[in-house]
């Protein structure tokens, strides 16, 4: 389970699949649920539990369900066992709220990405070049290395590995990086600029896990 206390928690569930198991209905996957466990260190056992939102929509959408797990499965690498991370619980519950009334898929998964760049602490806050130190308005590239943007001009003189970002795509990311997702939800976010978007905030959080950024890509989905 992911608690907001507890963080990532191993815990023990018996007789939890037996038909007539008064656990059954509220400790199922993508489930928020009030649970009572005893106090173990190790394997503690669930006493009581009480379901407070069965995202029933998701659940009930092959869909809806392979994006939910796009969420989890970056929670799963993120999130330590037995570290409590409130906030990654907090934005990680409210992006499935978001799913479960079927908002637009790529500005909840880019917000969400954003928020987790927010709490790793990589979350890109400077928009000047990094070479001429002029705010970045028109195409651009991101400098992996550097996690800065460098200006169309600059980027020609500039030697490292850099990632293209069309004109649209550099004011997507300024709007999902300084805007609330009220705003996001009414931008038109076509795929092309919301795929780049997605790499640098991707890039960003899986460099931070050190896995590949391709293998939690979920725009395309």
């Amino acid at each position: 389970m992911l608690s907001p206390t507890l963080g990532k928690k191993r815990i023990v569930a018996k007789a939890v699949r037996r038909p007539l198991s008064k656990l059954a209905g509220h400790l199922d996957t993508l489930m928020l649920t009030q649970i009572i466990l005893t106090d173990q260190d190790v394997l503690p056992r669930v006493t009581s539990a009480v379901l407070a939102e069965g995202f029933e929509t998701i659940r009930g959408s092959l869909k809806l369900a392979t994006k939910a797990f796009a969420i989890t499965k970056l929670v799963e690498r993120l999130v330590l066992e037995d570290v409590p991370n409130r906030q990654i619980f907090a934005v990680s519950v409210e992006a499935l709220s978001r799913l479960n009334s079927e908002e637009k898929w790529s500005a909840i998964w880019l917000k969400y990405l954003s928020q987790l760049t927010d709490n790793l602490g990589v979350g890109l806050s400077n928009w000047r070049c990094l070479r001429c130190n002029e705010p970045v308005v028109d195409d651009a590239s991101f400098v992996v290395s550097e996690r800065r943007l460098v200006c169309g001009k600059c980027n020609e003189e500039f030697a490292g590995p850099t990632i293209p970002m069309a004109t649209n795509s550099i004011k997507l990311l300024s709007i999902v990086r300084t805007k609330p997702f009220s705003m996001l939800r009414r931008v038109n976010l076509p795929t092309l600029n919301a795929l780049q978007v997605e790499e640098i905030l991707l890039r960003e959080i899986t460099d931070w896990m050190n896995r590949p950024w391709s293998e939690y890509g979920a725009i395309a989905r």
